[in-house]
């Protein structure tokens, strides 16, 4: 099957498992990234390795509509941040991590974890005019625990993803003609600042919750006119006995009393970016 790939490198699998699977990878697209929480080394090298063109300019009608006449197949999309238009007779999949149509928009994993849910997904559906709307052609569940946090989420999708990814383009056409329609779902908008900030006064499943959500990324410990990001965390329930925000060092690991119980940093920075543990 002969396809057109759009994504960075956190769903970079998909792109291997896709190949794998027989797919001839016409041309690449992906977009600018920061190499600090995104990338796309790996999905660029993927394509210069293989002399496929890539391009991180966002994706156009006639790019889509050139692909078509040159006999590619599908587009499969995987975190592509750029809408990818519809006005093409080529057809397009996207990959998306959340269990549509509920978690559609663009970091749904976090807002899983926020809201208490316990369960997510990988879903791959067409894209349509609305975001994350699409008809589904396959999904797969998976449990989400009070343990859970971004960073484990997110390899639990990787691991899922690909091989959602292979499975469609086994049987691409049947998927396509008979894909289901989502009806009614939940849009969730990308998580605010304040969102991801919490304080030693809060209660302690709301801090759970956010240092959880944002493992790996980084939450915001609110202390007076400091702030701490916290990159790596965990709350641990009672013991607590002096008041919150007292900063104390077990083991050589900081800690910070809470409502009830204590927060450990494993990796931390200071706000503008110093690093604290």
């Amino acid at each position: 099957m002969k396809i057109a790939y759009a994504g960075f490198d956190l769903l970079y699998p998909c792109l291997e498992a896709l190949e794998a699977a027989g797919c001839e990878v016409m041309r690449v697209f992906t977009y600018p990234t920061d190499n600090v929480y995104e990338f796309n080394r790996q999905v660029t090298g993927f394509a210069e390795a293989r002399g496929i063109p890539w391009t991180d300019a966002r994706v156009t009608s006639a790019d889509l509509n050139a692909l078509w006449e040159a006999g590619c197949e599908a587009l499969f999309s995987a975190g592509y941040i750029y809408r990818i238009p519809v006005d093409t007779p080529l057809r397009c999949a996207n990959v998306h991590p959340a269990l549509l149509p509920l978690g559609r928009g663009p970091w749904p994993m976090p807002c899983t974890i926020l809201r208490g849910l316990s369960e997510s997904g990988v879903t791959i559906h067409k894209v349509a005019a609305g975001l994350d709307t699409g008809d589904i052609l396959l999904q797969e569940p998976f449990p989400v625990t009070g343990q859970d946090t971004l960073e484990t989420m997110t390899e639990t999708i990787r691991a899922l993803a690909p091989r959602l990814a292979a499975q469609a383009v086994q049987s691409f056409d049947q998927l396509w003609e008979k894909a289901v329609p989502q009806g009614e779902g939940e849009y969730w908008k990308e998580p605010t600042e304040e969102e991801m900030t919490f304080t030693p006064w809060d209660s302690l499943e709301r801090v759970d919750r956010i240092v959880r959500a944002f493992a790996g990324y980084g939450s915001f410990l609110r202390l007076g006119e400091e702030t701490l990001t916290v990159v790596r965390g965990e709350v641990i329930h009672g013991g607590a006995e002096a008041p919150p925000g007292t900063l104390r060092l077990e083991h050589g690991i900081p800690q910070y009393a809470l409502k009830g119980g204590w927060l450990r940093l494993y990796e931390s920075q200071t706000h503008e970016g110093g690093n604290q543990a």
